[in-house]
């Protein structure tokens, strides 16, 4: 009975043992190291959508091996606007919501984009990791420079320094004019973008066999 009883015991410590070390927590804060794995454009997506990163580096915490690479982080378009026509810029926020194993399991998963790399004239804009493409400055400028050096031309042309200062300012309203009835650039986020995901809350993973992540072993 006694001898039972110790089994008894010893199985439950040591279950609660094993579930115990098949848990890992990784700590907020932590950097997710992804790239994206499809193009994301203000002009072709919408609020609402899904989107999938892979992870590019294995998560490594105190020697221990947690998330192993391509692993896929899963989320949805937060929040999505196109530039405008005078002004304005496109935006979008990326909300992780789930990270995916290779072998099938997943997990809660709460993060905030820290950086980013690989979509041109995209930067991070506030601290919750909202993206702002490029705006049309540069554009306006550069299609009125050219209005105004062609109207120009054709100004000195027809009717010497006069006619080039006049056909100058109509030129480069034209331009201007061309300039604004049109969309700013939309923000295109392409396919292989490096994203940095910074966890906002801690990330609990659960193992079947802990002991073959442990990089101390190896």
């Amino acid at each position: 009975m006694v001898k039972r009883a110790v089994l008894a015991v010893s199985f439950v410590f040591l279950s609660a043992w094993a579930g115990m070390a098949a848990t890992l927590t990784v700590p907020p804060g932590t950097v997710l190291h992804c790239r994206l794995s499809q193009t994301i454009s203000t002009a072709t997506n919408t609020q609402g959508q899904l989107f999938a990163a892979t992870l590019a580096e294995p998560l490594i915490v105190n020697d221990t091996q947690i998330v192993p690479a391509g692993a896929t982080i899963r989320g949805r378009i937060g929040s999505l606007a196109r530039p405008g026509h005078i002004k304005g810029v496109g935006k979008m926020l990326l909300v992780p919501e789930t990270l995916a194993f290779p072998n099938g399991q997943t997990f809660s998963v709460n993060a905030v984009l820290l950086q980013m790399y690989g979509a041109p004239g995209a930067r991070i804009a506030n601290p919750e990791g909202v993206v702002r493409g490029p705006d049309a400055r540069m554009r306006d400028l550069k299609e009125v420079g050219i209005g105004i050096g062609g109207g120009g031309l054709l100004g000195t042309v027809f009717g010497g320094f006069h006619g080039a200062f006049v056909g100058g300012v109509i030129g480069g309203a034209a331009g201007l004019v061309d300039s604004l009835r049109r969309r700013g650039p939309d923000l295109t986020l392409p396919r292989g973008t490096e994203l940095k995901f910074q966890l906002s809350r801690q990330l609990v993973v659960t193992r079947p066999n802990v002991s073959e992540y442990n990089l101390s072993s190896r």
